[in-house]
């Protein structure tokens, strides 16, 4: 399972539940009209992938942020096949949440932010796996969620603002990119490593990105995460090259 980030501090995960929670607002949550456009515009500078790694990054302070409060395994585990499928989508399964309640709205219970980091989680891995152009939408969408739970001394809008500058230089929107095409072909682009995320290094070290992803794939463990798919059956699928293995 997936370590705590070091940009993610630990106070975050027993801070107190303070936040309001209704079904209006996760209907508002859910509107990116709700997105400030100063993210919006940011968001758009950055590549499909980089408005990936983005995406998940925000998801997981989300997920921290409520890993005092409730078991958050099944979540990292979804988390961390996403983040397989970053490189490809052959490791990570369907992220389709199975059921879907509407009556967790109680304030101070993490069942409700935690169900709608899920529903995030699904539409952003569907998204990608379909290499649809709402990617800029559902990235400014996990982030709106993740501003919502978080303290505002939680450090969160400080590495945000940091992570976008940084992503505009090392992961840019190249001109290709048409957001109102059905489909956009991202495999060209490079995976942006989870370990990149704490230090935003820029420009960042392209020999590096072997040993973060080798790093992580070491650590990642399909036989007791259900949303990563085991070597053997990835092989048997057609995958080409060594599963579990970045070069």
């Amino acid at each position: 399972m997936l370590n705590r980030p070091a940009h993610i501090p630990a106070a975050v995960t027993q801070a107190p539940l303070t936040f309001p929670w209704s079904n209006e607002i996760s209907l508002r949550l859910d509107n990116f009209d709700a997105v400030p456009p100063r993210l919006g515009r940011a968001l758009a500078k950055v590549d499909y992938k980089g408005k990936m790694a983005l995406a998940l990054g925000c998801l997981e302070w989300v997920v921290w942020r409520l890993s005092g409060w409730t078991d958050v395994q099944d979540p990292l585990q979804r988390i961390e096949a996403a983040w397989a499928s970053q490189v490809s989508v052959a490791y990570a399964r369907s992220l389709d949440l199975e059921s879907v309640r509407d009556d967790l709205t109680a304030p101070g219970d993490p069942a409700g932010p935690l169900q709608e980091a899920l529903i995030r989680l699904e539409m952003l891995h569907l998204m990608y796996r379909k290499g649809k152009p709402e990617m800029t939408v559902q990235a400014g969408l996990c982030a709106l969620l993740a501003f919502h739970v978080l303290p505002p001394d939680s450090g969160f809008e400080a590495w945000l603002e940091k992570a976008l500058v940084a992503m505009a230089d090392t992961d840019p929107c190249g001109p290709d990119f048409d957001r109102r095409a059905s489909r956009f072909d991202y495999s060209g682009e490079a995976a942006v490593p989870r370990a990149w995320l704490d230090d935003l290094s820029v420009p960042r070290d392209p020999a590096a990105a072997p040993a973060d992803w080798n790093a992580f794939f070491t650590a990642a463990d399909p036989a007791r995460n259900p949303f990563l798919v085991p070597a053997d059956e990835m092989r048997a699928q057609g995958f080409v090259g060594e599963p579990y293995v970045f070069s």
